[in-house]
């Protein structure tokens, strides 16, 4: 099984600035049968934070050189999981000494959502309240759990999701990327299969649109960028309120066990 990627990221209708980055790249992988693993990532820098576009393009990359120095490493490598869990550590130190050592970054931070497939085992993790997606069989769950205000409020009934939307505090995230302290980070095993495909997205794209809306392109669309660019469109219409960020992944069968890479756009 090989991965077709794509991503694409947009300003939106609003902002005077793109504050997401994202990732999608093959990485070389000795210890994996096929040679090659897939990294793709999305982080979203803070509203209303100093710098959030560069708390998000040091994340990624971060996570980038993190996974790539462990699977490029002689002896034994953890799984998915573990090595996700190890690079969004050196994710949060590395946002959080440039932070420290610039009085104008003081302050700034980035949720983050990265998924790694290395041969037959997949894994996801996140913090804050960027999502992947799995769709199988026409069918859209999200794989991720949100931290943030409004996401506990739901999953408390404390609040109803018209009273959510419009409370002040609606976009403020419980983790983030960036602290003293690292944040607990959520990890999850993934089952992949051949026709799966797996979104990775913030909160301008998945925000202003309905479950049905997300799966629209999904079915209608035969590669990930088209799926990408569709996404971005239909957020745009829906108000375009934030940046917009789309990673989209298709796996497919292949004997070769590689797929075609795409740089990374930050």
């Amino acid at each position: 099984m090989r991965l077709l990627m794509s991503g694409l990221t947009d300003i939106g209708r609003k902002r005077d600035l793109n504050e997401d980055s994202l990732l999608w790249e093959g990485i070389p992988a000795p210890a994996v049968e096929s040679g090659l693993a897939y990294l793709l990532a999305v982080a979203d820098g803070i509203g209303g934070h100093s710098s959030g576009e560069v708390a998000s393009a040091t994340a990624i990359a971060a996570v980038r050189d993190a996974v790539s120095e462990r699977l490029g490493a002689a002896g034994p490598v953890p799984g998915p999981a573990g090595l996700l869990e190890e690079a969004f550590g050196k994710a949060n130190e590395a946002v959080f000494q440039l932070a420290t050592a610039r009085d104008h970054m003081n302050g700034m931070g980035t949720t983050l959502v990265a998924v790694l497939v290395a041969g037959e085992k997949a894994a996801a993790a996140n913090v804050g309240d960027s999502r992947l997606y799995l769709v199988r069989e026409e069918v859209l769950s999200q794989i991720t759990v949100d931290h943030s205000w409004a996401a506990d409020q739901l999953r408390l009934r404390l609040m109803t999701e018209a009273d959510v939307n419009r409370s002040p505090f609606r976009n403020v995230v419980t983790r983030s990327i960036g602290g003293a302290e690292p944040p607990a980070i959520d990890t999850f095993e993934i089952d992949i299969r051949t026709g799966d495909r797996l979104l990775l997205a913030s909160d301008g794209l998945f925000g202003p649109l309905e479950d049905k809306d997300i799966l629209k392109p999904f079915r209608r669309k035969r590669k990930p960028e088209g799926i990408c660019r569709a996404l971005i469109r239909a957020a745009c219409k829906a108000g375009g309120r934030d940046n917009i960020t789309a990673v989209v992944a298709w796996a497919v069968a292949d004997s070769r066990g590689r797929g075609r890479r795409f740089l990374p756009v930050f």
